[in-house]
């Protein structure tokens, strides 16, 4: 999702379905490359900025925020860590972009986002006419300053060109993180023990550590397509978003590194 879906959008609370108000402007934490709140604009609130952190967020789709309710937006002055990144001065949106040899390629006219939890995922590129040359992938970036994106020499390089592009990367780093399925895994059975007891017990933990971090990813993500267990039964469909219980399926089913490759 861009910066430019975000922005605008309206603010409801589940509380009571009102509207709560517009999204005006994103916070991000140069250190984690992530929007770490939203700024909401409140009518008749005359006393300043509003914000709410985006991990307390409920949702962020294509027509509205989702908040439990309108107790989580804090004036901007009484949070330290939203003055903080005020302060910082880092929008990337306008920054030149420089290598890290100090070679000038362009500047950030847009930046994409994962609406599950912040973290900016790649930057459009363009030329000094704003022809957009392409999308950097985040893994590129070395630096998110308060005036220019500094990235490594590779970047020109691999330029994406679509944002499906950029999601189709950002599933295959994910999934490129875990330790490979061995083939006990990959049916759901015990893998069986080999060598000493204390071999097996680390063998066990990392099995539990892997899908552990699957399941921390997964989490609350939204499904791109329909996902099927190797029965045609539908586990998921299209446009939810994935819950415990939908875990716990996929991986008596099918498993969750096949689940990775439809978010």
């Amino acid at each position: 999702m861009r910066s430019i879906d975000i922005k605008g959008l309206a603010v409801f609370e589940i509380a009571s379905g009102r509207e709560i108000g517009k999204v005006s402007e994103l916070l991000i934490n140069a250190q984690e490359k992530s929007v770490q709140y939203l700024v909401i604009d409140v009518p008749n609130w005359y006393f300043g900025s509003y914000v709410i952190p985006f991990n307390q967020t409920e949702g962020i789709g294509e027509d509205a925020v989702i908040i439990e309710s309108e107790s989580l937006i804090k004036k901007l002055n009484d949070d330290p860590e939203a003055i903080k990144l005020v302060e910082s001065g880092v929008t990337l949106i306008g920054s030149k972009v420089l290598t890290k040899k100090g070679k000038h390629i362009g500047k950030v006219t847009e930046i994409y986002i994962d609406e599950n939890d912040g973290r900016v995922i790649g930057c459009e590129l363009a030329d000094n006419n704003i022809a957009v040359k392409g999308i950097i992938p985040v893994k590129h970036a070395l630096t998110f300053g308060r005036d220019a994106l500094i990235v490594d020499e590779k970047t020109e390089d691999n330029l994406l060109s679509t944002a499906e592009e950029l999601e189709q990367e950002l599933a295959l780093m994910v999934s490129d993180d875990f330790p490979p399925f061995t083939d006990d895994e990959a049916d759901g059975s015990e893998p069986e023990p080999e060598g000493d007891e204390s071999a097996d017990g680390n063998g066990r933990r990392a099995v539990k550590l892997y899908e552990q971090k699957q399941r921390e990813y997964l989490l609350g993500r939204t499904v791109k397509e329909d996902v099927y267990d190797n029965n045609g039964n539908l586990i998921i469909k299209k446009g939810e978003k994935i819950t415990k219980e939908v875990l716990d399926k996929a991986a008596a089913s099918i498993t969750l590194k096949e689940l990775l490759l439809h978010v």
